[in-house]
């Protein structure tokens, strides 16, 4: 089982009721990870929040996270829809029901609501004296960006889907008006919240954990590392083919569909693992010399973890690589995903004296208490300024 987010000595300084509504849990992965830090970081211990979901895995879920959903939607758990473990199952089939599902639920008991959202979380409708924050990994990627997700489009058929997305953007739009906050997980996001749905946003990084993680152990300063899934848009095959001769070693770590060509194609100076261990991938965080990410993501967890290990970044100058990393000072930002401009940032990466504390310092900034730290100061005014208006 992973290990669960741990309760910080922060509280959050509303006794209301509160309810964090997260799209769905079907692993512990990223944005699951997010919603459990929300509910053990921004309350105080023992008043933690009820948790509203439309499907829960809850197997794969640490034991305390998972005693927290109190609501999942009947229809996800149907024999023959619902997930079983790792089973993925049908049920992201009934998302044109997930607005309607969201929109239904019964949030009235509650003072503050949170939605954990980058599909349709953000449609609840709480009571109108209630906060309602948002924290938005992305809008909806099915009704705005369905290039980016293939597989939804895939599962519902292509004709299907164009006829579905004109509504989606719709009901997605409408609903993107009333909660009284959003917060974006990244500048990219917060600019595609204002071009998507109209709203302005405050920018707060995901909480990363960095605490195990060490920027003054010894560096093999040949070594580079690559650590994503084994899948087109992250690029493993530029970044391989950019190492290609160099006098430099790189160590991949990840899985996918990918393994098989990658394996085929790794030069002398490449190796390839698949999964390793946290304890595992933490050493090789703490002795690479620099770490290669040129995909774009809308966070990127993997950056924050190697600069936390003093490990400079080069990345793809896109995304939210443009938070993490200042070019020239945390690392290199390439204007462009090619083997060129790779091997050239490389050579400059390994060719610099780094500050090791620095980058250390840097990856802490995203660390999981700045984050509760940075969610609470919005929450506390937005919490005020509710107290205010239901005064008058």
């Amino acid at each position: 089982m992973t290990k669960p987010a741990e309760v910080a000595p922060a509280a959050f300084p509303v006794t209301g009721r509160a309810a964090i509504v997260h799209d769905w849990f079907q692993g512990y992965h990223g944005a699951e990870r997010v919603a459990d830090v929300m509910r053990t970081g921004l309350f105080a211990q023992g008043s933690e929040p009820d948790i509203y979901t439309f499907m829960a895995a809850r197997e794969l879920l640490p034991p305390e996270l998972a005693r927290s959903i109190v609501k999942e939607s009947r229809l996800a758990k149907i024999p023959g829809i619902r997930q079983k473990g790792h089973n993925p199952g049908r049920w992201r089939y009934l998302l044109p029901y997930m607005p309607h599902y969201f929109r239904s639920l019964d949030l009235d008991d509650y003072d503050i609501v949170i939605s954990s959202a980058h599909a349709c979380a953000a449609h609840v409708r709480p009571r109108s004296d209630a906060l309602h924050a948002v924290y938005c990994y992305t809008p909806m990627r099915y009704a705005w960006m369905p290039e980016t997700d293939q597989r939804q489009v895939g599962r519902l058929g292509g004709i299907v889907f164009e006829r579905l997305r004109a509504w989606l953007r719709k009901v997605d739009r409408e609903a993107a008006q009333r909660p009284d906050l959003y917060l974006a997980i990244s500048t990219a996001v917060q600019e595609r919240i204002r071009r998507c749905y109209g709203r302005e946003s405050i920018v707060v990084g995901a909480p990363v954990d960095v605490e195990d993680i060490s920027p003054t152990q010894p560096k093999d300063e040949s070594m580079f590392l690559w650590v994503h899934r084994l899948v087109p848009y992250k690029r493993p095959e530029l970044v391989l083919e950019a190492f290609r001769g160099l006098p430099y070693k790189l160590t991949m770590v990840g899985i996918g569909p990918l393994e098989q060509t990658i394996r085929e194609r790794l030069p002398p100076n490449v190796e390839l693992l698949t999964w390793v261990s946290r304890e595992t991938l933490v050493r090789l965080y703490e002795r690479a010399g620099g770490f290669v990410h040129v995909g774009e993501e809308d966070f990127g967890i993997t950056m924050v973890e190697a600069l936390a290990a003093g490990t400079p970044v080069i990345a793809l100058k896109a995304g939210g690589a443009r938070d993490i990393v200042r070019h020239g000072v945390d690392g290199l930002l390439i204007e462009e995903p090619s083997t060129k401009h790779l091997r050239a940032a490389i050579r400059e990466v390994a060719g610099q004296r780094w500050s090791r504390p620095a980058l250390g310092e840097r990856g802490r900034q995203f660390s999981r208490d700045h984050f509760i730290r940075r969610v609470l100061e919005p929450l506390r005014e937005g919490v005020s300024s509710a107290d205010s208006h239901a005064r008058q």
